[in-house]
């Protein structure tokens, strides 16, 4: 797995404060990111896609696109799964033909968008086109974010073969690589697929920026939840070696503020099974086994619903190992 540290680098349009430190006893990882939505159709379909190879991804969608179309459930739900959001402006403006004051002003209220649906303001900011503007030295010390860039750009917005998207992909192959896909398109979920199934086969892993994830987000997400709203929270360690995997996390409802939230793990599809319930400051661990020796392997996490009104959450799933 590759180690991302925050430091003042130059790259292409797409360059980052991250740099890569490989770790050569892990399994390689891609990071995918998507930009400019949420989709009414296509992002629910894509977090359904990556929940079925384990993956977790980070989103970029622009404020103006997201106070549109979603609301806070369907926000805390990506969120769930452990996907990332990042602050991408308001409206897609290029910063670099604006001034810094209207800069600030653009990216600031995109945070604060952002905040209004998870309860917590971003971490993490990619700009339009790679264009930070006049704003870059002040991201972190003004707006609190960090700069997340891209390492491969297939461009799918252009409409190229899958083919020709999966080979530009093997030429910028690194441990690490960042790539930068958009949520609004039907062949972003094929090229998508594609990735997930090719990269897998292969050993890669899938995660999210971890620059994105706020400090204040389990408290956040927490304090901004009501009574009759779906559980919230987060699977944060999922190891999975030779044998079972272990799973640490958090989940809250606030109709059971006291703790012991039920957690509920499917395994290879088979009947969902009460595995652990959280604890008075509202975590939980666990050991998950493979089902049968020709399984899947997939491990589904779920916090009840305990409230008169709602719905079970999803806290993402994730891929055990052959052995």
């Amino acid at each position: 797995m590759a180690i991302l540290l925050a430091v003042a680098v130059s790259e292409p349009a797409g360059g980052s404060e991250v740099v890569q430190v490989p770790d050569v006893d892990a399994a390689p990882v891609m990071h995918l990111s998507f930009d400019d939505g949420p989709h009414w159709m296509f992002t629910p379909m894509l977090l359904d896609l990556l929940d079925s190879y384990g993956a977790r991804a980070s989103f970029f969608p622009t404020g103006e696109a997201i106070a549109a179309r979603w609301d806070p459930v369907t926000t805390q739900d990506l969120l769930n799964r452990g996907h990332t959001v990042g602050n991408h402006t308001w409206g897609h403006s290029d910063l670099s033909k604006l001034s810094s004051e209207s800069a600030i002003a653009e990216v600031a209220r995109a945070s604060a968008g952002l905040e209004t649906l998870t309860g917590f303001k971003p971490s993490c900011f990619r700009a339009p086109y790679g264009e930070v503007g006049p704003i870059r030295t002040r991201l972190h010390p003004d707006l609190g974010m960090s700069l997340a860039g891209w390492t491969a750009d297939p461009q799918e917005w252009r409409d190229p073969p899958i083919e020709e998207v999966l080979s530009y992909l093997k030429s910028r192959e690194s441990d690490g690589m960042v790539v930068l896909l958009h949520d609004r398109k039907w062949l972003t979920l094929h090229i998508v697929q594609r990735v997930l199934a090719d990269y897998s086969a292969r050993g890669w892993v899938f995660e999210e920026l971890p620059a994105c994830h706020a400090a204040s987000e389990r408290d956040s997400r927490m304090a901004a939840m009501e009574s009759g709203y779906p559980p919230v929270g987060r699977v944060e360690v999922y190891e999975n070696g030779d044998g079972p995997m272990r799973l640490e996390g958090w989940a809250f409802d606030a109709d059971l503020p006291e703790g012991g939230l039920p957690i509920r793990v499917t395994v290879d599809g088979l009947e969902p099974a009460i595995s652990d319930r959280t604890t008075e400051d509202h975590r939980f661990s666990m050991t998950v086994s493979r089902a049968s020796g020709d399984s899947s392997g997939l491990v589904c996490v779920w916090a009840a619903n305990v409230g008169a009104q709602g719905h079970d959450s999803s806290l993402g799933c994730h891929k055990l190992s052959a052995g």
